[in-house]
Formats: C-alpha cells, structure tokens, sequence
C-alpha cells in the first residue's frame, strides 16, 4: 500500500521557460537539471519537477498547490512580474487563496490556512 504521495512531475513543451518561471517566479530552489528535466529541492515532503514533452495535457484534472506565508504579498509580487491570473486573494472556508497561470497555462493555486 502507498504510504505518502512524494513526487510530482510535470510535462511541459518548453522546459527552459518552465524552469525559469517556477524558479524565479515562485522562488523553488533547483536540486538537479538536464536538458529535459528539472527536478526542485523538496520544501515540505514533496518533491516538485519538470519533465520536457512534445505533447503534454494541461493540468485540467489536476490542482497544484503551494502553501504560502501571506496570499496577499505573493499576489501583488506576481502581478508586478506579469503573471497571468486567474483569481485575485479571496477567502474560502478553509483559509485564503489565489490561482494563476503557468507559462503553459496550467492553473497553480498559492494558499494560506485559516489561522485559529
């Protein structure tokens, strides 16, 4: 049986523009590269990466999700880099939230839980 999900990757047309936007963009530190495929350091269990592909699929059934300290900050610093959104900081039941475009237009949500 599985134990904990630890692994993601995703496929993308253009690796060198993916790698640039969730490296200088979102800020992931990069653990290893080569030309097709990109692998981030691990911040809270889960390994995120990038694998080149001719034909990849959005992630329509797919969520990605990055905990955040402030929804707010993060949003005003990605609006001044131009990123595409998607949903302005708005409040769920959960905690505070945001969804944005990558450069292939998979969605990538930033949260913050609810503070008790």
């Amino acid at each position: 049986m599985a134990h904990a999900l630890n692994f993601v990757i995703l496929h993308v047309r253009d690796i060198a523009t993916a790698r640039d936007f969730y490296k200088e963009t979102l800020g992931l530190g990069l653990e290893g590269e080569s030309p097709a495929f990109v692998q981030f350091q691990a911040a809270s269990g889960a390994t995120f990466a990038l694998q080149k592909d001719e034909q990849p699929a959005l992630t329509a059934n797919i969520e990605l999700w990055w905990e955040v300290a402030d929804v707010d900050t993060e949003h005003a610093a990605l609006v001044k880099r131009g990123v595409e959104m998607v949903s302005g900081p708005q409040d769920q039941p959960f905690g505070r939230t945001l969804t944005f475009k990558d450069p292939e237009g998979n969605l990538v949500n930033l949260y913050r839980l609810k503070q008790a």
